[in-house]
């Protein structure tokens, strides 16, 4: 969305139904906000302190405010107010914030607004009428551009700040709510709903669902501000911890990348719904254990199902499978590879050398000299040695069918 359209949607809201954020008694713009510590001036550590301590001002999360009256400002006369609830997130440049006195010290407190991404932010002070650095504008002249939104003259572009050094405008939705709701919402599209109520017969279920991003495609499809519902398979990553009656509308992959895979003894529920589930959806998932085991247990099947390689590379140990039912591996006129090296491959119950495997080639070779040596036989008589055997024909013709008993799909060393 244009940046025109979002300060025109916020006019909107300032002019109609939202007076209250202009007439909040105590309230103030930021004009800075300590973000890192090179933004911190030293401080002298006494000496009973461990060197350990920073030696940096403890004001990370504090912000510059100055008073909605005032015409400009001197940035390093402006104190600095630590925050109300540093949870609510961290103010803009522009931000309108309220000043509420705590113990005798005033702290900021953001203050709602239906824009979540920008809040109470405003971009162009210059037509907004808001206290700028070093301007020399008298107050009936900020008055006059307060009021009527009409650029004092003499101002030139002295008037104009962006939101910081980096941050711009991004549209983002905010969440539906359903009864009893507690919801956490960034100016991101990060959110965390712990809700009792969210399925379709609203009935007691409670899930937590932790979203990273909201799906471009409802970007584009909603209007600024219109409410929106997590998507578990469209949005960002996603956590999604339910119980009960909330169905999970999850199908792999996505609308635009839906899975090319279709299993073949996967057995899926009937529906996702009626226990306690967890559900991670991502565009990667890493999971590692980095010094100590990982394991699973599943009381059911366990499936894996990809639409690409499956590998399992164990470089310090070996791999045991212990199974109570059938093996089956099926690989669609593709191959099979076992490769053993020098080591030994045992297809059988104990795992010792009783039996070994016949080298079909060599057998083959070995049953061809043994006909050979049978059609040129010949034995001793009183008139000389015999001729070749009488059925010499049909030891050949056995001797002709021996290649038919190399397997053509299976091999050996």
């Amino acid at each position: 969305m244009s940046r025109r359209l979002s300060s025109s949607n916020s006019n909107f809201l300032s002019n109609k139904g939202h007076k209250l954020y202009e007439s909040v008694s105590n309230t103030g713009t930021v004009v800075f906000v300590y973000l890192d510590d090179s933004e911190l001036e030293s401080i002298t550590i006494p000496d009973d302190i461990s060197s350990d301590v920073s030696d940096k001002e403890p004001l990370l999360g504090y912000a510059k405010i100055v008073s909605r009256q005032d015409t400009s400002y001197d940035l390093a006369d402006v104190n600095p107010y630590p925050p109300y609830n540093i949870e609510e997130g961290i103010p803009l440049l522009g931000e309108m914030v309220q000043l509420i006195e705590i113990g005798g010290t005033l702290h900021y407190k953001r203050i709602f607004h239906p824009d979540i991404n920008i809040g109470t932010a405003k971009e162009d002070a210059l037509l907004l009428g808001l206290p700028v650095e070093g301007s020399e504008n008298n107050s009936s002249e900020y008055s006059t551009t307060a009021q009527t939104g009409t650029p004092a003259g003499g101002a030139g572009d002295d008037r104009k700040n962006k939101f910081g050094d980096y941050f711009e405008f991004n549209k983002v939705n905010p969440l539906r709510f359903y009864e009893g709701d507690k919801i956490i919402q960034s100016r991101f599209g990060q959110s965390i709903r712990f809700s009792g109520y969210n399925n379709e017969e609203n009935v007691f279920s409670p899930t937590i669902i932790i979203r990273n991003r909201q799906n471009d495609k409802s970007l584009e499809d909603l209007k600024e501000f219109e409410s929106t519902e997590e998507n578990l398979v469209e949005d960002g990553s996603i956590i999604a911890i339910t119980s009960g009656e909330y169905l999970l509308g999850f199908t792999p992959g996505t609308e635009d990348g839906p899975f090319d895979t279709e299993p073949v003894y996967y057995e899926a529920p009937d529906e996702l719904k009626g226990t306690d589930q967890i559900l991670i959806n991502s565009g990667r998932i890493i999971l590692s254990s980095k010094d100590s085991e990982m394991i699973f247990f599943s009381k059911g099947n366990l499936s894996i199902v990809s639409d690409g390689k499956f590998t399992l590379d164990n470089g310090n140990d070996g791999a045991f499978i212990d199974l109570n039912g059938e093996y089956r591996t099926t690989t669609n006129d593709n191959d099979i590879t076992f490769l053993a090296g020098s080591g030994k491959i045992f297809l059988n119950v104990d795992g010792d050398e009783k039996e070994p495997l016949v080298r079909g080639t060599a057998l083959v070779e070995i049953l061809k000299e043994l006909i050979d040596a049978l059609v040129a036989e010949t034995h001793p008589t009183p008139s000389g040695p015999s001729g070749p055997p009488v059925n010499a024909a049909t030891y050949n013709q056995i001797k002709g069918k021996l290649d038919t008993i190399l397997s053509t799909l299976n091999f050996t060393e």
